[in-house]
């Protein structure tokens, strides 16, 4: 007997409609790309898409202190026995670290930052301890409020303020910054931490409204998409030789800002752990912006199906220049980081 047709028809309607399923629910179809070739005097840029998305390049001069291209995300295994102590004294907000450190590892990895390793303390210590050894300038992020004693001892000679100083860069948030440690007999307040890491009190520890100035920074605030505009823990940084901010601003203190310490940096994002403020972490160490960098340029428009090809001019006697690329606007799907 031959096969019913409605009952064949039946299943073709239903092959369509489960193949239009998988379109909707399954993984993106789009296609992103980047790419830089350095010449003489010159970048060639080109950005590449499948849809129709906003994007933006921005060429920075790093001069003589390079990008970290290297990032370790420090994972506070005893975060919750001391929390309280920390939340009943200044309020803080708690998060879950490894979700937390899971998130911006995520984040980066869209954006082309894919050499992230999450530490506990012993794995921190022995990776600085050989970074100071060897004089090799990394990334830190720090969303913990406090690091071990054997990192941080609230004193100048502490291997964290060394390892900055021979030109790590250091990226906290979501705590005041240096404010804790945890020392053998439990949680520590550093009384100067302040004045220590930048010569005054310059840390918002009051007020969590959102800041409504935005923070022009020569273009890299809109240039990055930066969304998160929350300046608790942030810093003051208007009288901090060197500092260089963006993001937005509220009474004095910035969503974002870098300080130069010795031969590194430090850059303190302000506010509570917000999936925004992730982003904008991850926008920030993936572009490799610091306080030491020049924008030589910046170019943003939208690639529609095909490619947007330009180029910028690097100025002779220029240190190490990057070019740093990302896709989707305030919602990055794609990002990349190129230097000559």
């Amino acid at each position: 007997m031959k096969p019913d047709k409605l009952v064949l028809l039946s299943i073709a309607l239903c092959a369509i409609v489960l193949a239009g399923e998988l379109m909707a629910y399954g993984p993106s179809m789009h296609n992103y790309s980047a790419d830089a070739e350095f010449e003489d005097g010159s970048v060639a840029v080109k950005v590449t898409s499948s849809g129709s998305d906003t994007y933006s390049a921005v060429i920075l001069d790093n001069g003589e202190h390079p990008a970290a291209t290297q990032l370790y995300i420090y994972l506070d295994e005893r975060y919750n026995e001391t929390f309280g102590e920390v939340s009943g004294a200044i309020g803080l907000k708690g998060l879950d670290m490894k979700y937390a450190a899971d998130q911006v590892r995520r984040a980066l990895n869209v954006r082309g930052f894919k050499d992230v390793s999450i530490c506990n303390d012993k794995q921190l210590l022995d990776a600085m301890e050989g970074d100071v050894a060897g004089k090799v300038a990394k990334g830190l992020l720090v969303m913990s409020y406090a690091l071990p004693e054997s990192i941080y001892s609230g004193s100048a000679d502490s291997l964290l303020l060394e390892w900055v100083r021979l030109g790590g860069s250091l990226y906290w948030m979501s705590s005041p910054i240096g404010m804790f440690y945890r020392g053998e007999s439990g949680l520590v307040t550093v009384e100067n931490s302040q004045e220590m890491l930048f010569g005054r009190e310059c840390v918002n520890m009051g007020g969590t409204d959102p800041a409504l100035s935005v923070i022009g920074a020569g273009g890299l605030t809109d240039a990055l998409y930066l969304m998160w505009n929350r300046t608790i823990y942030g810093l003051d940084a208007s009288d901090i030789g060197g500092a260089f901010t963006m993001g937005f601003s509220q009474d004095g203190y910035s969503s974002v800002s870098m300080v130069p310490f010795g031969e590194g940096m430090i850059c303190v994002i302000g506010g509570n752990s917000n999936r925004y403020q992730v982003d904008d972490a991850a926008q920030i160490i993936s572009s490799g912006a610091s306080c030491y960098s020049k924008i030589l340029g910046i170019r943003c428009g939208t690639v529609t199906r095909g490619t947007a090809e330009f180029s910028f001019d690097v100025p002779e006697g220029a240190g190490e220049v990057s070019v740093y690329v990302s896709i989707g606007g305030y919602y990055t799907v794609f990002g990349r980081a190129f230097r000559c």
